[in-house]
């Protein structure tokens, strides 16, 4: 009965959101070149906007199913409709071996199956580091890497945005590696091989396309729970937005979001970045450099926190469950909260998997998770509404 239904929705979405997506204009296909292959494939995909998944489904034709983050599954009624469609839950960032088992028995029943290899969502408007062990998932699956590319779609729909922008995403798709060349290959030299074909950047990619803007209102709420440092006064967290504009609240430095994604100087002695994508490269050198200096020292000062908290606990797809409230503080080594809940107050970095943004935007818009050596997920809600959790990311995936 569940199988009948998911091939009934999987129709119909095939049948009418490429209707939706040319009437409103939402999607741009380009060069779909799969000649001297056929399905079922392992689709990998640049991942940008929400409607990723559905740009890649309707872009590629034959069976297809997508890998998940598990954290879409623990809403019941979202478990029951990604499983009726078929999607594969996997745990962000960590190996999932349930996951990969279930890859390998869909491809083959002959149906593709396809993921998104940074693991979630481009923050800045460019590709991210690609979870480890992509390339030895392709010699698992043995059969054609199929690449597809999406364009645009941050800057029609930025992770961190509460508001969209009216503008076009584009898709395209080659054959990346034949089962031939797979076979040929270590997993080491497909993992480049798939890194170098996703690598993109919207922000090069629209100098080359100067008739495309993105309008639209409100383009910066919600640009501080990425961009938290300020270039001018060197003050974290304290980024506020309303409108097209971020600004200081230490400073004043501000900064318009234009049509194309660019800053354009409000205030400030000078335009420090000309774009996310810079500002945020420049945040990245900052948590270096912060990293470093706490591996110099004595280690008993935090590299952030202590920040107030809500702590969550679950095992995978399960439903997450209130621990309770405390204390938590990333140091060069370990995770550690200061709480009376039932938990562990200690995680050292080296045991801990999957550390992720769950959530950068919405009423928990300071939410990160992650596993420790025992499987078990632990989800935090930062309190501060001006606390970023993506400098924590940025210190595991840098």
């Amino acid at each position: 009965m569940r199988k009948a239904l998911g091939d009934l929705l999987v129709m119909l979405m095939r049948l009418f959101v490429p209707i939706y997506f040319k009437a409103f204009g939402k999607l741009k296909r380009e060069a779909i070149e799969l000649d001297g292959v056929s399905a079922p494939f392992f689709v990998v995909s640049n991942h940008q906007a929400t409607l990723d998944p559905f740009f890649v489904g309707c872009s590629l034709k034959g069976p297809m199913c997508f890998v998940a983050t598990d954290m879409l599954f623990r809403v019941p009624i979202m478990n029951f409709l990604m499983k009726t469609i078929g999607s594969i839950p996997k745990s962000k960032f960590a190996i999932d071996s349930s996951a990969v088992r279930e890859m390998m028995r869909r491809v083959r029943h002959g149906c593709s199956v396809a993921i998104f290899p940074e693991g979630q969502r481009c923050i800045a408007g460019y590709t991210e580091p690609l979870v480890p062990g992509i390339g030895k998932l392709a010699k698992m699956l043995d059969v054609p890497v199929v690449a597809t590319h999406i364009k645009g779609g941050f800057m029609a729909d930025p992770f961190w945005s509460l508001k969209k922008r009216r503008g076009p995403a584009f898709i395209s798709a080659e054959v990346l590696l034949t089962r031939e060349q797979l076979r040929s290959m270590e997993p080491e030299e497909i993992e480049e091989a798939i890194a170098a074909s996703l690598e993109h950047s919207d922000y090069e990619w629209i100098k080359g396309r100067p008739e495309l803007s993105y309008r639209g209102k409100g383009r910066a709420i919600g640009l501080h729970n990425v961009m938290y440092t300020c270039p001018e006064c060197r003050a974290s967290d304290c980024f506020l937005t309303e409108g097209d504009v971020a600004y200081c609240k230490s400073c004043g430095y501000s900064v318009r979001w234009g049509d194309r994604g660019e800053f354009i100087l409000v205030k400030g002695s000078a335009l420090h970045h000309e774009n996310l994508e810079s500002h945020d490269r420049w945040q990245r050198q900052l948590v270096r450099k912060a990293v470093i200096q706490a591996a110099e020292s004595d280690g008993t000062e935090p590299i952030f926190g202590p920040c107030n908290a809500t702590i969550r606990r679950s095992r995978k797809a399960r439903p997450l469950a209130v621990l309770g409230y405390g204390k938590v503080s990333l140091y060069r080594d370990a995770i550690r909260f200061d709480t009376e809940v039932d938990c562990p107050r200690e995680f050292a970095l080296r045991s801990i998997q999957g550390f992720a943004i769950s959530a950068v935007r919405s009423k928990h818009n300071r939410m990160f998770e992650f596993l420790d050596g025992e499987g078990n997920l632990y989800n935090i809600i930062l309190h501060d509404p001006l606390e970023s959790t993506y400098k924590g990311f940025l210190r595991f995936r840098d």
